[in-house]
């Protein structure tokens, strides 16, 4: 089909090119013609060259265009449908790579392969939620760090995901609801002007955010016996 495409968009050139009423130069037609190529993903299977021509434009001027010759490259095309339909991976690991831990067979290779789109999206997502400034890290402790806060990042992410799915909240249907529902509940500082003594206390909790934290096995959170346990007061 994209040979086709190809093909036609080729033949409206080659019509254009014979009827221009202004001269044209290689290096812009080239340009062009390439640029066909490339976006059918035609370029192995189709060669051309630029035959010129002259017209005689309006008042009998000299026009300078070209004769587009393309052809058609049969045996790259039979070459081509040999592999048609295959897809191939070339790695250098297999069952017998040392350390045993690394070998893997064929099905274990193909599935590492598809799963590494679920490892993009799951950073795709991460990024999504999680506040990241930018991070320079350098040492193997601190590479582990970061890369432990993301993976951790995710489960939350997705273990909320499941949960909504099996218990469903009214007025929260989505994760980032979740996090934006409970992201009100504050803690605020209490104190009087010129005494260093001040007191935490927690906002009213609403209903919506008792609700999470009870499907979230959380409510504990909320009550006045956890909360004066690290010093914080129930408004």
């Amino acid at each position: 089909m994209f040979l086709e495409k190809a093909i036609e968009k080729l033949n409206q050139e080659k019509q254009s090119l014979l009827v221009a009423k202004k001269s044209r130069q290689v290096k812009p037609t080239k340009k062009k013609i390439d640029a066909i190529l490339r976006k059918f993903k035609a370029n192995l299977f189709l060669s051309y060259r630029l035959e010129p021509v002259v017209l005689t434009g309006n008042g009998g001027s000299e026009v300078h265009t070209f004769d587009l010759v393309y052809e058609i490259k049969t045996e790259a095309i039979k070459k081509a449908m040999l592999n048609d339909g295959i897809w191939m991976l070339v790695t250098n690991i297999c069952e017998t790579t040392e350390p045993e831990v690394y070998g893997l067979g064929p099905r274990e290779m193909i599935k590492a392969y598809r799963d590494k789109n679920r490892v993009e999206e799951g950073f795709r997502e991460v990024k999504s939620f999680l506040k990241f400034q930018p991070t320079f890290v350098y040492t193997d402790e601190h590479v582990r760090a970061h890369y432990t806060i993301c993976i951790l990042s995710y489960l939350l992410d997705v273990t909320i995901t499941n949960r909504l799915r099996e218990n469903s909240i009214e007025g929260v249907s989505s994760v980032n609801k979740v996090y934006r529902t409970l992201e009100r509940c504050e803690i605020g500082k209490l104190g009087l002007k010129g005494e260093k003594s001040q007191i935490l206390k927690l906002t009213s909790m609403t209903s919506a955010q008792k609700n999470i934290m009870e499907v979230f096995n959380c409510k504990y959170l909320g009550m006045s016996d956890y909360l004066e346990l690290i010093g914080v007061k129930k408004v």
